[in-house]
């Protein structure tokens, strides 16, 4: 949660979706089921997971560059603003 303990109205960010599974790409392709449970592993905040649920394609991404086609999110908070 956020200082304020307003974690719901902090946008989701590349940064913060790069922490929570961004360790999963290298080795190959990463199905969508590989970077939910990941975020879930992780405890990622509910916003970060349900962005993801309702981006993430049914098919196994290629690398970053893929995950960002699909995950339209800010780099960082500055760039949200």
């Amino acid at each position: 949660m956020t200082p304020t303990g307003h974690a719901d109205t902090v946008p989701v960010t590349r940064v913060e979706v790069l922490d929570f599974v961004g360790e999963l790409f290298g080795d190959g392709p990463v199905s969508r089921g590989e970077l939910l449970a990941a975020a879930r592993a992780e405890d990622a905040r509910p916003l970060l997971y349900e962005v993801l649920d309702a981006a993430l394609p049914d098919r196994p991404l290629t690398g970053l560059a893929d995950l960002w086609r699909h995950v339209d999110v800010p780099e960082d908070l500055a760039a949200a603003r």
